[in-house]
C-alpha cells in the first residue's frame, strides 16, 4: 500500500507539472505578468550591485535572495556557453523600462524557482491531509491542489505568493507535530522557522504564527512544556527572519517605512473584488476567463469546515486554519485594492477542508465497493470542476508569443546587413534582441525618432500605436499622413495600443507596424 500511495503521489506531481509547464516558456524573452518585474528588478539590483540590500523593502527579501542565488549558481554555465560572464549581459539597474530584463536566463530562473515551490505546495497539501485523515485524503487534497486554477495560474510566472503558501503550509505541518508529535520541541522550532521564512517572503506571512501558537497551546501537556515550545517556536521565527532578511534587524526603520508605504498604495487604488475573482472571473492580470475557485469548490470547503470543526480528531487543526484565514481576511479586507493573489495561501487550506469532507464521508461507507465509487467520484471532481479553465489557460500559454519577438523574426528574415532600422523606444524592445538583427539598428524615443524619420534616413521603421495617458495618440494625423506617403506598411502584429509610461508592463500584444521606405518620386 505504501508503494501504491507513493506511485500515486508521484503521478499527481507529474500531472501538476504538466499543467504548469506551458507557462514556463510563454512570452519569452518578455514578461507576461505584472508581478514578474516587481521581483526581477530587485534580483537584477542584487546581481549588478553585488549587494545583499535590495533597492527597497516593499516586499520581503527572501524571494530575491533565492533567485539571485540561483542565478549565481547558474553563472558558470552561462559563462561557458556564451563566452563571457553573466554580469556582462545584465540589463541596467534601475531600468528605464519595466519590460527590460536581460538576459532571458534571469526570467527563466525566476519562473523555475516559482515552479519548484508551486509543486511543493501540492506536495505539502497532500502530506498535511495525509497526517490528519489518512492516505486517501492526502491524495485527494494533493489532486485538488494540483488542478485548482488559483494555484496553477501563478505557478510558472515570477511572483512571491506560491513561496508564501509553501512556507505557510510547512509551518502548519510542523505545528501538528509541535502539538502532539513524537518530537514536539523539534517540530515547534521548525514551525517557527517556517513562520520566519513566510514573513521574510511577504510580511503578512507572519500571521501563520497564530495557528502555530494555537496548536502549541492546545497540546495535551503541562503549561511549562507549552511555554518551552512557544519559546522555541518564537525564537526560531525571530532568528530565521533575521537570517533570511537581515534588514529586519539592520534596517528596521526602512522596512517599517516600506511596509507603511505599500499599505498606502493598497489603500489608494480601488480595484477588484475577492468574491468576483473567486467565483466569476480570475484576477484581471491573469489570462483566465474562469473563476479562481468556483462556487462548488467554496461550498464543499464550507461543508468541510463544518465537518472539521465538529470532529474531535481534526477540530484543533481546523481552528488554527480558521484563525489564520480570519486574520488574513481582517488584514486585507480594509484595502481598496483587492487582488486574489493576496489570498493565495488560503487556497491550499480550502483543498484540505474539501479533503476532510471526503474523508468523513468515506469513513461512513463500510463497504469497500462503496468506498471505491466515492474514490472514483473524488478523482473525477477536480477534472470536472477545473478542466474548462485549465484548457483555456494551457491553450493560451502554448500560443503566446510577444509581438515584439514576432517583429524581430520578420525583420531577421527580410532585412539585409546594409539596411538601417529605426525602433521607437517606447515599445520597449530588449536591446540584446535588437542587436542580433543583421542591419544597423537605432532606438530612439518618439520625439527623437520623428526628426530622423522626417529625414528619410532609415530603410525600415518599427513603430506602434502609442497612446498618451490622456488617451491622445502620439503620432499626430499630419505625421501619420507624411509617413504613409514616404513609407509602405510591410507587416503588422498585435492589436493593443502601447502605453508610453516606462513603469508599466507593456503587455505581449502591442500593435507594432513595420514600414519600409519607398523611393522618392521624381
Amino acid at each position: 500500500m505504501r508503494w501504491k500511495t507513493l506511485a500515486a503521489g508521484i503521478t499527481l506531481l507529474i500531472v501538476a507539472a504538466a499543467v504548469r509547464l506551458p507557462a514556463l516558456p510563454a512570452g519569452l524573452p518578455y514578461m507576461t505578468y505584472v508581478d514578474e518585474g516587481h521581483v526581477l528588478h530587485h534580483v537584477l539590483h542584487l546581481l549588478e550591485r553585488r549587494t545583499w540590500e535590495p533597492d527597497n523593502y516593499s516586499y520581503g527579501s527572501l524571494t530575491f535572495y533565492l533567485m539571485a542565488g540561483t542565478a549565481l549558481a547558474w553563472s558558470p554555465l552561462y559563462a561557458a556557453t556564451h563566452g563571457h560572464p553573466l554580469a556582462d549581459d545584465l540589463s541596467p539597474n534601475p531600468s528605464q523600462y519595466y519590460d527590460i530584463v536581460e538576459p532571458v536566463d534571469i526570467l527563466v530562473i525566476g519562473r523555475l524557482v516559482t515552479l519548484v515551490f508551486s509543486l511543493g505546495v501540492v506536495a505539502l497539501t497532500g502530506l498535511l491531509a495525509r497526517r490528519l485523515a489518512g492516505p486517501a485524503a492526502g491524495l485527494f487534497a494533493a489532486w485538488l491542489a494540483a488542478l485548482v486554477p488559483a494555484l496553477v495560474a501563478r505557478s510558472s510566472i515570477v511572483n512571491i505568493n506560491p513561496l508564501v503558501a509553501f512556507f505557510v503550509l510547512a509551518a502548519l505541518l510542523f505545528a501538528e507535530g509541535a502539538r502532539d508529535g513524537r518530537r514536539p520541541r523539534r517540530d515547534a522550532a521548525l514551525a517557527g522557522a517556517m513562520t520566519g521564512l513566510a514573513a521574510a517572503t511577504k510580511y503578512p506571512g507572519l500571521l501563520v504564527c497564530l495557528p502555530v501558537a494555537l496548536a502549541i497551546l492546545l497540546a495535551q501537556t503541562a503549561w511549562s512544556e507549552k511555554l518551552r515550545r512557544l519559546l522555541l517556536a518564537g525564537g526560531a521565527a525571530v532568528v530565521t527572519v533575521v537570517v533570511a532578511m537581515p534588514a529586519v534587524a539592520l534596517r528596521t526603520a526602512s522596512v517599517l517605512a516600506a511596509a507603511h508605504e505599500m499599505s498606502q498604495v493598497y489603500g489608494a487604488q480601488e480595484l477588484g473584488s475577492y468574491w468576483d475573482q473567486a467565483v466569476h472571473r480570475a484576477e484581471w492580470d491573469l489570462p483566465l476567463e474562469h473563476p479562481e475557485l468556483g462556487i462548488v469548490f467554496l461550498v464543499l470547503a464550507a461543508a468541510g469546515l463544518a465537518v472539521g470543526l465538529r470532529d474531535r480528531r481534526w477540530s484543533r487543526s481546523v481552528w488554527g486554519w480558521l484563525l489564520f484565514a480570519a486574520a488574513t481576511g481582517c488584514l486585507v479586507s480594509p484595502y481598496k485594492f483587492r487582488a486574489f493573489r493576496n489570498l493565495l495561501a488560503l487556497v491550499p487550506l480550502g483543498c484540505l477542508l474539501v479533503a476532510l469532507l471526503y474523508a468523513a464521508i468515506r469513513r461512513r461507507l463500510s463497504r469497500p465497493s462503496r468506498q471505491w465509487w466515492l474514490d472514483l467520484a473524488a478523482a473525477a471532481l477536480p477534472v470536472l470542476l477545473f478542466a474548462p479553465a485549465l484548457h483555456q489557460y494551457v491553450t493560451f500559454q502554448l500560443g503566446l508569443e510577444d509581438t515584439r519577438e514576432k517583429s524581430l523574426h520578420w525583420l531577421a528574415a527580410h532585412t539585409r546587413p546594409e539596411d538601417r532600422i529605426l525602433f521607437v523606444e517606447e515599445l520597449a524592445f530588449l536591446p540584446g534582441r535588437v542587436a542580433r538583427l543583421p542591419g544597423e539598428t537605432t532606438v530612439r524615443s518618439w520625439n527623437q525618432a520623428w526628426k530622423r524619420i522626417w529625414g528619410r534616413r532609415f530603410n525600415y521603421l518599427v513603430v506602434g500605436d502609442i497612446v498618451a495617458p490622456d488617451g491622445s495618440p502620439w503620432i499626430l494625423p499630419d505625421m501619420r499622413e507624411w509617413i504613409v506617403k514616404n513609407y509602405r506598411l510591410e507587416a503588422t502584429f498585435g492589436s493593443a495600443p502601447s502605453d508610453p509610461y516606462p513603469g508599466d508592463l507593456k503587455g505581449n500584444g502591442q500593435r507594432i507596424y513595420i514600414l519600409r521606405r519607398v523611393p522618392r518620386q521624381l
